[in-house]
C-alpha cells in the first residue's frame, strides 16, 4: 500500500467537539472509554468543552448482531461491517482501537494511511518489529499515536510520579509490582489462547510500562519465571520477572498473575528515606490510594479522584490540537514490547534476556 503525505491537522466542524470512530465492539470501549469520553463532552449541564469532548460516529466489527447490538445500545449512528467504510468517513477524526490484539498494527495502519489520529488499546502489536512500523508510519505523516497505557492516569501513579520527582523518598533503590488478580470466566477466552493471550501481553505488558514511566529509565535485562497452567494450557498464567533498569542499575520484582486474587494489588517504590506504596492502581473497581512510610510513621497522602480514561482521552485531544502531549506514544508502545519478548525468550531459556534494540520513534514527552 502506497502511502502519501497527510496534514498534522484535520479541519474542525461545526458539531461539538471530535468525531470518533471505534474499531472493535469491545467491553472495554463500552464500559470504559465511551462513558470517559461522554463525560467529558457533557461535564455538567452547561456548555461543553469542545477541546476535550468528542462524539462516537461510528463502530467497526465484523460481527453483524455484536455491532447492531452495540450502536443501539450506545447510541451511535452507524455500524460499519467493512474497514474501510468507516475510514472513509470525514467527519471521523479519531480512532480508538479495542479490537482483538492480533489486529491492532493492522488497524492502525488502516487508521492512520486514511490520516485518523489513533488511540490503541495496549498491545500496539504483537511484535516490537511491527508496532515500530506504526510508530513510524504515525511519525512520518504527522498524525497523533497514542497507546492507552491508562494506568499511568490512575490517580495514585500520578501522585507516586510527583513524590518521585520531589525526592520525598530520597534515591529509589527498589520497586516491586503485584498486578495480580483472578480473570473472570466471561473473559476467559482469547485471554487464554495464541496469538495475544497470555499474562505477558496482558498484565506484564503494563507492569513493564508503570516501571519505565515512574522512574524514567529503560530495562536492560530481564529474568522470568512462570508457574503452572492452572486455567488453560496454552499460554502463561503466572509468571514473576525480575527487571534491571539501564541507568540506575535498580532491580524491579513484577508479580503478573491470571489466577491468584488474595494477593495485595500493589506498585511499591523504596529509596533510601522511605517508601512509597499504590493501592488499588491496577483496577477502577475502587479508588486507589497512596501512602508514604518514612521515618517509622505511615501517612496517607492525598489522591485526585478522577477518572484514568478521560484523563487518558483528554491529553489524545491536547496532543491532536497541539496543546499538549499524550500519556504515552508509539515508542512507549515498541520499548515495552520489546521487554515482553525478552520476558519471553528468558521463560523459554531459563536465563536472563536483553531487550532488543529497535530504533522507535514518536516517544511521549517524560
Amino acid at each position: 500500500m502506497t502511502l502519501t503525505p497527510w496534514p498534522a491537522r484535520r479541519r474542525h466542524h461545526d458539531r461539538r467537539g471530535f468525531g470518533w470512530g471505534i474499531i472493535g465492539a469491545s467491553d472495554v470501549a463500552a464500559r470504559r472509554f465511551i462513558p470517559a469520553l461522554r463525560r467529558l463532552l457533557y461535564p455538567t449541564l452547561g456548555a461543553a468543552d469542545q477541546t476535550q469532548g468528542g462524539t462516537v460516529l461510528g463502530l467497526f466489527s465484523t460481527n453483524e448482531a455484536r455491532a447492531a447490538a452495540f450502536v443501539a445500545h450506545h447510541a451511535i449512528p452507524h455500524a460499519y461491517l467493512n474497514l474501510a467504510d468507516l475510514l472513509a468517513q470525514p467527519d471521523i477524526e479519531c480512532i480508538y482501537i479495542a479490537n482483538h490484539p492480533r489486529h491492532h498494527a493492522q488497524s492502525a495502519l488502516a487508521a492512520l494511511a486514511a490520516g485518523k489520529h489513533v488511540l490503541c488499546e495496549p498491545p500496539l502489536a504483537l511484535s516490537a518489529e511491527e508496532a515500530q512500523l506504526v510508530a513510524h508510519t504515525a511519525l512520518g505523516r504527522g498524525l497523533t499515536l497514542a497507546v492507552n497505557y491508562v494506568r499511568r492516569a490512575d490517580p495514585a501513579i500520578l501522585a507516586l510520579r510527583a513524590q518521585l520527582a520531589e525526592q520525598a523518598i530520597g534515591d529509589v533503590l527498589a520497586l516491586r509490582v503485584h498486578n495480580s488478580a483472578l480473570l473472570p470466566p466471561a473473559r476467559q477466552t482469547w485471554r487464554l489462547r495464541r496469538p495475544g493471550g497470555g499474562v505477558l501481553f496482558d498484565r506484564t505488558l503494563h507492569s513493564v510500562d508503570l516501571v519505565r514511566y515512574l522512574l524514567r529509565d529503560e530495562i536492560d535485562a530481564v529474568y522470568s519465571q512462570a508457574s503452572p497452567a492452572l486455567l488453560g494450557s496454552n499460554v502463561e498464567e503466572d509468571v514473576t520477572s525480575l527487571l534491571t533498569l539501564r541507568r540506575q542499575g535498580i532491580v524491579a520484582g513484577v508479580h503478573d498473575s491470571f489466577y491468584l486474587p488474595h494477593l495485595p494489588d500493589l506498585l511499591e517504590v523504596i529509596g533510601s528515606r522511605g517508601a512509597l506504596t499504590a493501592h488499588h492502581c491496577w483496577t477502577d473497581d475502587r479508588p486507589s490510594t497512596l501512602t508514604l512510610q518514612r521515618h517509622g510513621a505511615l501517612q496517607s497522602l492525598p489522591v485526585t479522584a478522577e477518572d484514568p480514561y478521560a484523563v487518558a482521552i483528554r491529553a489524545f485531544h491536547a496532543a491532536v490540537t497541539g496543546t499538549g502531549a499524550i500519556l504515552a506514544g508509539g515508542a512507549d508502545g515498541v520499548q515495552s514490547l520489546l521487554v515482553i519478548e525478552a520476558a519471553a525468550a528468558s521463560l523459554e531459556s531459563g536465563q536472563r534476556a536483553h531487550p532488543g534494540t529497535l530504533r522507535a520513534t514518536g516517544r511521549a514527552p517524560r
